[in-house]
């Protein structure tokens, strides 16, 4: 009972809590009795993604004044996610995705540095970090070499953060995940959601790149279980980056192939292969995270896919 009690009612802020991943988690630290704050500026996450029981503060991370956020609700936890996340619309804005991914990383951190009270703070980073190597796959040890704006800009916030871990001790640990997929996700223009979406609507699925480009995909409640751990196990992570990923490691078209046959459906797909400096191949080795957190991903990409599709058709049937 001792070790219950110490985690329950802590204030717990999620930046990003309404978007994809951000709203699972806020799930599962919902359901762990934490009282959590979401901060989001709603301009990719949606704010029915929010649950009921957390309180919501609309608010963009670049903006100086979420301090006063910080001040009332008096946080013990961060989970920082808010960011510009389509790799397409950063290259159409950099300046957005940069400002938005970097600076909105640094000011949460400054933030957190003034309070100098938090127990943990968790920034999540990406696979996209990385940039391309021609190892695979990918350890937490790999330089963070991104080279177009989405990615350069994940390398820039990660690196920020392991910044203000060595140079003020503040006590942060670093994520980075492989494609993650599951309810929640209205981002058409990535593989899963895309392809479930033009099976509901019975259109011709349009694939960017040529479809050879390959991905590791994980179930986003596994991406969230692996963060849940990340906060309950400080003095193991602090400082430390973990890699969360599976053994679902396909090309874009395989992940179509894939789908067809657990869905027992026929897609009609067109590969346009107008995708800009794409990475080739890329994938995590996630054996710390589960030596050090004892985590690993437990759906298999057959139910995470029947999941998905389950409640994108719920949410196409309420339209």
């Amino acid at each position: 009972m001792k070790s219950i009690s110490k985690l329950k009612f802590k204030n717990v802020i999620v930046t990003g809590g309404a978007g994809f991943i951000g709203s699972h988690i806020v799930n599962k630290l919902i359901q762990k009795s934490y009282h959590v704050v979401v901060i989001d500026d709603l301009s990719s996450g949606k704010k029915e993604n929010i649950h009921l029981k957390a309180t919501f503060y609309k608010a963009d991370v670049r903006d100086r004044n979420i301090s006063k956020i910080f001040e009332k609700e008096n946080p013990a936890i961060v989970f920082h996610l808010a960011a510009q996340p389509l790799v397409e619309d950063a290259y159409k804005n950099p300046y957005k995705a940069i400002e938005t991914n970097v600076m909105g990383t640094v000011n949460i951190l400054e933030i957190c540095r003034k309070r100098k009270n938090l127990e943990t703070i968790v920034v999540v980073s990406s696979d996209k970090a990385y940039g391309k190597s021609k190892k695979l796959p990918y350890k937490e040890h790999f330089p963070l070499k991104g080279d177009h704006p989405y990615d350069a800009s994940k390398s820039a916030a990660d690196l920020i953060a392991q910044t203000y871990f060595h140079t003020y001790n503040l006590p942060i640990a670093i994520t980075r995940f492989s494609n993650v997929f599951g309810p929640g996700d209205l981002n058409f223009s990535r593989i899963v959601p895309g392809t479930i979406n033009a099976i509901i609507e019975n259109k011709e699925l349009l694939i960017r790149s040529d479809g050879k480009m390959v991905r590791g995909y994980t179930y986003v409640k596994d991406i969230a279980d692996g963060c849940i751990k990340l906060m309950e196990n400080k003095e193991k992570v602090v400082g430390e980056a973990f890699n969360f990923a599976s053994k679902n490691i396909f090309s874009t078209i395989d992940v179509v192939k894939k789908i067809e046959g657990i869905l027992g459906v026929k897609i009609n797909y067109k590969i346009l292969n107008m995708a800009n400096n794409e990475i080739p191949r890329q994938y995590l080795d996630w054996t710390k995270a589960r030596e050090t957190l004892h985590w690993q991903p437990v759906t298999t990409f057959e139910d995470g896919i029947k999941e998905t599709f389950d409640w994108l058709q719920s949410k196409n049937n309420t339209a």
